[in-house]
């Protein structure tokens, strides 16, 4: 096992007898190799005899190789350890301190214990609030597409993203003695950016121990002691995609939040002076090699080739800096205590409740702050006279889960804020925030009373009640898979995401596909006693001859699962999934997708479906999900961010509306959208022509293959309706947006409540804890994780836009009939002069 390690090493390391001996395989870049078994020789000296004998290979390169999918299952041989300096999440190299601990010479940065000292010395010239105000960042950037990118975000004529970045040309600093590039002298601006490089970046612990608040960029790789910080504790998180105004956001708030700033800067500055001082750093190194020495299954030996390393052997050959370095880092006498003290691994639950915590903490607040406009709030001349902000930091609250203090019944915790202060949001909704006026017409006028709602509890899956800020669910009936857990589950994040702003209610909720309220049943008819007005019933979706209340689906939050198939299917939240497929959409660009019209999915379910995989045409490609076979392969080729590489996507209905539509608009591709008869919350304002392509569901098959022979010849228009869609979809529907548009329903449905709110017998309170806290593993578990608020929003809600005027409407439906009705028109023209060239032809 060890000797497959040895395909992408440096070196092996034999400690035998409390010896060191190396055996090279190749070269390094620069001295990487030489510092990181300097460092090693260091630690036994600093703890003498203690190290027990092994063996391992270390790669010196910048990325991890060892990639955890080439060895899951049973048929595959277990991992090489290998030991590097960064690893990620998809891959299994062991994580080592990095040689520049003992210095890099080529960059003239000292050794660790020399340069903590110099910038906890420089960081003290400049009080913090004396700094400059903006963000900081010097380097080579060079080295990786984000720091290129990064460079887009300096101050330019056009515009100040309140950044000042700086290149750092390493040729002209070794010619002019390093002048200009002390890291103590860096300690001048509040905040400082760290960005990595090719692969995790070593300036990491040196913009940290600045006492600026550190804009952290988020990173795909991790090293020894990163894994330790929390963000907005010992950093501000920065989106990797959206880097320009995530920083200018990032210094707004700081500059108008001084004190919470700098405590961040200096909680961060106090963890890398003091959790990675150069004694905690060997303790690591000693605990590493003994645990990973007690792995070994056959005893170390000395091969041939290898020689030994000793402190004389590596530093009197050496000259100039390289000696320098080695000697500030020689360890000179024996440590006189003990390494500190192993805690105990994570269990399960906690290191789950950990990842869960930093992860949602920095979604969340990107979430929260990500479309803030910030007004420039500094002259280019000056940095004085920054005017007050009354926005305020958010109230962190994580899970609470007493089951992992042996507390065997989980509880919803008292100390959740009963009200947050978000600040009014400038910013209109979306435009189908106005169908909520619509949806709740029929008791705008009567209000909602006892004896209406429980004409709908027959029908309903479950009753939710609000009250007093906490939710209750009396549950009627299971629903088909996990929709009403993943609703009522939304419903609470709303609550944590708006706490004190959702009035008392209750409400019926069906979660079946069809709708249930028909206005047929309420239409005055001769001999027929009707009660008006209808009852109230939520629903995913509505139908124009239905009276049913649009809610956000269960997708949203949770992951789809089929009941006959387990693992569940691997879609997940909406957050994490619009990511995905906008990164997926960018891999094909659009010119360069399969001229073709795409679908896959499951026929069985709808009539509608099955009639459209009778479509055999070369323009139209047509595959079956299977999800049994899904399952068993590992859902390998049912990802929705790899599905984006056709130029036409087909959105057709299932039994009822369907969840993929969202999906399917993402992909920048034009949508060729089969009329629905059934809608959701958002898709009545969207436009034909304009977000889709319409076509007739009676004659799916020459419509789309018109639209595909149309989108082939008019290329540019084709485009700008499939990019359209999906800035529709992935603008009008993040989630701040849904959360929004789930809180005005809910307030405008409270307001009709003609009726005393109760909690009915047999009703339980539901919250965060109770509903996730059990749960131990698996994908449920995890799309919880994934979409738990983590803190009340920074923003208030968008500004509800106006109900519809009859006459606004009415031409707003006219318009979309317009334009499918010209649609059809070209669609029968084109067939009409094939029909014509067919007939000329057999003539």
């Amino acid at each position: 096992m060890l000797e497959k390690a040895r395909r992408t090493a440096h070196f092996r390391v034999i400690i035998l007898d409390g010896k060191v001996y190396v055996k090279k395989y190749r070269k390094s870049i620069q001295t990487r190799d030489v510092f990181t078994l300097w460092g090693i020789v260091q630690l036994l000296r600093w703890y003498p005899g203690r190290l027990p004998d092994l063996e391992l290979m270390f790669d010196a390169d910048d990325r991890p190789t060892v990639r955890s999918k080439d060895f899951k299952g049973r048929q595959h041989p277990a991992p090489p350890p290998l030991f590097r300096y960064c690893s990620d999440d998809a891959s299994l190299d062991i994580v080592f301190p990095d040689w520049s601990f003992w210095g890099w010479a080529e960059a003239n940065i000292k050794p660790w214990a020399k340069s903590l000292v110099a910038i906890e010395d420089g960081s003290k010239m400049t009080q913090w609030k004396d700094r400059v105000a903006y963000a900081y960042w010097r380097g080579n950037p060079h080295v990786a597409p984000t720091r290129r990118d990064l460079l887009r975000c300096n101050v330019s004529a056009q515009e100040d993203w309140n950044t000042r970045l700086y290149i750092q040309d390493w040729v002209r600093e070794s010619r002019e003695g390093f002048k200009n590039s002390n890291l103590e002298n860096q300690c001048t601006h509040r905040y400082k950016i760290y960005i990595e490089g090719w692969a995790w970046s070593v300036s990491e612990k040196y913009i940290m121990a600045c006492d600026s608040m550190t804009l952290y960029v988020r990173p795909k790789f991790y090293d020894f002691y990163i894994r330790g910080m929390m963000p907005l504790q010992h950093y501000w998180p920065i989106r990797d995609k959206s880097k320009c105004t995530s920083l200018k956001y990032a210094v707004h708030w700081g500059n108008t939040h001084l004190d919470q700033a700098r405590k961040i800067g200096e909680e961060g500055s106090r963890f890398i002076r003091e959790e990675v001082k150069m004694e905690y750093v060997y303790d690591y190194m000693f605990h590493l090699m003994n645990e990973y020495a007690n792995l070994l299954k056959f005893k170390p030996e000395i091969p041939w080739g290898a020689t030994e390393i000793t402190p004389d052997s590596m530093g009197c050959p050496a000259t100039g800096r390289w000696r320098d370095f080695m000697a500030e880092s020689m360890v000179m006498f024996p440590s006189e205590v003990s390494p500190c003290e192993m805690p105990l691994p994570y269990n399960p639950l906690e290191l789950r409740e950990v990842l869960e915590r930093k992860a949602n903490l920095t979604r969340q607040f990107l979430l929260s702050g990500s479309r803030i406009k910030v007004t420039p709030i500094f002259s280019r001349n000056t940095n004085v006279n920054i005017p007050k902000n009354t926005l305020t930091p958010p109230l962190n609250y994580t899970l609470q889960c007493s089951l992992y203090k042996n507390i065997t019944k989980q509880t919803c915790p008292a100390s959740y804020p009963e009200k947050a202060d978000p600040k009014d949001d400038p910013e209109t909704c979306p435009d189908y925030f106005r169908w909520i006026h619509k949806d709740l017409e029929p008791w705008r006028e009567t209000g909602i009373t006892r004896e209406t709602l429980e004409r709908a509890s027959d029908k309903a899956h479950f009753r939710l009640i609000i009250k007093g800020g906490r939710v209750y669910v009396h549950q009627y009936m299971k629903s088909f898979q996990t929709r009403d857990v993943f609703t009522i589950w939304g419903i609470v994040q709303l609550l944590r995401m708006y706490p004190g702003q959702v009035p008392d209610l209750e409400l019926l909720f069906l979660c079946h596909d069809f709708p249930e309220i028909w206005r047929r049943d309420y239409r005055p008819r001769p001999g027929v006693n009707v009660t008006w007005p209808p009852p109230p019933l939520f629903h995913y979706c509505g139908h124009a001859g239905a009276f049913d209340i649009v809610f956000p689906d269960w997708s949203f939050w949770g992951c789809l699962n089929m009941h006959m198939v387990r693992p569940e299917i691997n879609v997940k939240e909406w957050n994490k999934l619009s990511e995905a497929i906008s990164e997926g959409a960018k891999k094909v660009k659009w010119e360069e997708r399969k001229p073709y019209a795409y679908w896959k999915g499951n026929p069985g379910v709808a009539k509608l479906r099955r009639d459209l995989m009778k479509c055999h045409d070369p323009m139209v490609h047509l595959y079956h999900q299977n999800w049994r076979r899904e399952g068993r392969i590992g859902f390998r080729t049912s990802n929705l961010e790899d599905q984006c590489t056709h130029r036409y996507k087909i959105y057709v209905e299932g039994r009822a509306w369907s969840v993929s539509e969202k999906y399917i608009l993402a992909c920048d591709s034009m949508t060729l959208l089969i009329k629905p008869f059934y809608f959701d919350f958002f898709t009545r304002s969207l436009v034909p022509m304009e977000h889709y392509w319409p076509i007739r569901p009676r004659e799916k098959c020459s419509d789309i293959i018109f639209a595909v022979h149309w989108g082939n010849n008019n290329t540019k228009k084709a485009k700008t309706i499939g990019r359209n869609g999906s800035e529709y979809v992935l603008k009008n529907l993040q989630m701040k947006y849904v959360y929004d548009y789930m809180l005005y329903l809910l307030q405008s449905y409270g307001k009709l409540m003609n009726m005393n709110v109760q909690v009915p017998e047999g009703a339980k309170e539901v919250c965060s804890e109770i509903m996730a806290c059990p749960i131990n593993g698996g994908r449920v578990r995890q799309c919880m994780g994934d979409s738990l608020i983590m803190f009340p929003s920074v923003k208030g809600a968008c500004e509800m836009p106006p109900p519809f005027e009859e006459d606004e409407l009415k031409k707003f439906l006219e318009k979309k009939k317009s334009v499918e009705k010209e649609v059809e028109k070209w669609t029968n023209e084109y067939w009409e002069e094939q029909k014509k060239k067919h007939i000329n032809i057999t003539r």
